[in-house]
């Protein structure tokens, strides 16, 4: 096995395996007071990932039943560390699909395994991506209670993003998507009783003053948001994203044209807490893949 693959398994299941489309629901779903009393599916499950070369990790994944189907998150080695599954397959009554995928330092990688259970015990196989290269990995996991939370409990409404926050965000520049790494506040006010808030970034970007401004618009059947953002130099970009994931959301950006080229942009905004998100861009430039552009930190100040 390469070093690259081998230290793909770390970044994967030590330092959170997926964070594009979390999981989609609050954390008392993914604590069931007795999981297997209630579904063979259903619990914590911990124990190892082991890779064809014997490579071994602690791994812990979490299964919960949501509406007719199920949603799961998953911790490497620090426990702190949790991600969601990208999704979760039920095939019969104890075959289960597991599917994971995010970018790291090594490039785009992805998990997915086939398991079965047997009681309180999980197993199967799988395969690691790590760009090109592919490793089989097996899984052994036992289930067991878990006390500590594994997820914010945020729900999903347009006032999540009214008030004042504060931001760091570190990133290439890349006109006419991005100037660049900049700080600065964001106020967002929401009109009247609707549920659209309008917002105003003030910042600065390489030492010069930096605005823009976002509206953002929310649909409480669907959980789809709609962004308008506009930047300086009349650039606008315009998006639906899916908040379907109390803790994640994600969207692409309609196409953007400049300099005889077509610009897109990617971002995923992770909900860490009512008070904080984190936000991971990348960019296509003429329909081709996907490069990481930049990340972002918003904490809310205090009301």
């Amino acid at each position: 096995m390469s070093r690259a693959v081998r230290s793909a398994l770390v970044v994967v299941l030590g330092a959170s395996i997926a964070a594009a489309a979390r999981a989609q629901q609050p954390t008392a779903a993914l604590r069931p007071a007795d999981p297997a009393l209630q579904d063979p599916i259903v619990g914590n499950w911990r124990g190892t990932a082991t890779t064809a070369g014997g490579s071994t990790s602690p791994i812990i994944i979490t299964i919960a039943k949501k509406d007719d189907g199920y949603i799961g998150s998953t911790n490497g080695f620090n426990a702190g560390s949790e991600s969601a599954l990208k999704r979760v397959t039920i095939d019969g009554a104890n075959r289960v699909t597991i599917e994971a995928a995010d970018d790291s330092t090594l490039g785009a990688v992805a998990l997915v395994c086939a398991l079965s259970v047997e009681g309180n015990a999980m197993k199967g196989a799988g395969t690691l991506s790590v760009g090109a290269q592919k490793v089989d990995v097996t899984l052994a996991l036992q289930r067991r209670p878990r006390a500590e939370a594994i997820q914010p409990h945020v729900e999903q409404r347009i006032d999540y993003f009214a008030g004042r926050w504060t931001f760091e965000y570190v990133g290439a520049e890349y006109p006419p998507l991005s100037g660049g790494s900049r700080s600065g506040t964001a106020t967002f006010t929401r009109a009247g009783a609707s549920s659209f808030v309008t917002g105003a970034i003030d910042g600065d970007l390489a030492g010069k003053p930096y605005q823009e401004t976002i509206s953002i618009g929310l649909d409480p059947e669907t959980n789809a948001l709609a962004f308008v953002e506009r930047r300086p130099g009349g650039v606008e970009l315009v998006s639906v994203a899916s908040w379907r994931s109390p803790i994640a959301i994600t969207f692409q950006t309609s196409p953007v044209v400049a300099g005889g080229k077509t610009y897109q942009l990617r971002r995923l905004v992770s909900i860490r807490s009512a008070t904080s998100f984190d936000v991971t861009e990348e960019f296509s430039v003429d329909g081709g893949p996907f490069r990481r552009l930049g990340n972002g930190h918003f904490t809310k100040a205090a009301q």
